[in-house]
């Protein structure tokens, strides 16, 4: 089987196309829809990286998952992509991403939705490259 990649979003359509994408590509790929799930199958098993939306469950739910895997010794460096639309909503949700202000970026890339299968897989390609040239 071929590298593991772990997508949480709360589009399931979404990540059913992302899904069938890159398992036919030759990934091994979980899903989960919140951060509390994502957790969990991180925790199952570690990913090689992670697709991560912010805005699911509450509007910083990916961003508390992001900051709990690099603030862990086991999972820091599994590389994740942060792949949403919320810097479209920064101007009426200011308030709920107040916290990530003066901190350290918790993803390694961020790629605004809509972002096309090339452009996804690219970034999945290079970081993955990156962490087995390390």
């Amino acid at each position: 089987m071929g590298k593991s990649i772990l997508m949480v979003d709360d589009d399931k359509d979404f990540i059913y196309s992302l899904k069938a994408f890159f398992e036919a590509r030759g990934y091994e790929v979980r899903t989960a829809h919140n951060g509390a799930d994502g957790k969990k199958e991180v925790d199952k098993a570690l990913p090689d990286i992670i697709t991560l939306d912010v805005m699911m469950d509450t509007d910083a739910d990916g961003f508390n998952l992001a900051f709990d895997l690099k603030n862990n010794e086991a999972t820091r460096n599994i590389p994740i992509i942060i792949l949403s639309g919320f810097t479209d909503h920064l101007k009426d949700k200011a308030n709920s991403f107040e916290f990530i202000m003066g901190n350290d970026w918790p993803a390694t890339e961020y790629i605004k939705k809509p972002a096309s299968l090339v452009t996804i897989s690219a970034a999945v390609d290079r970081l993955l490259a990156q962490v087995n040239a390390e």
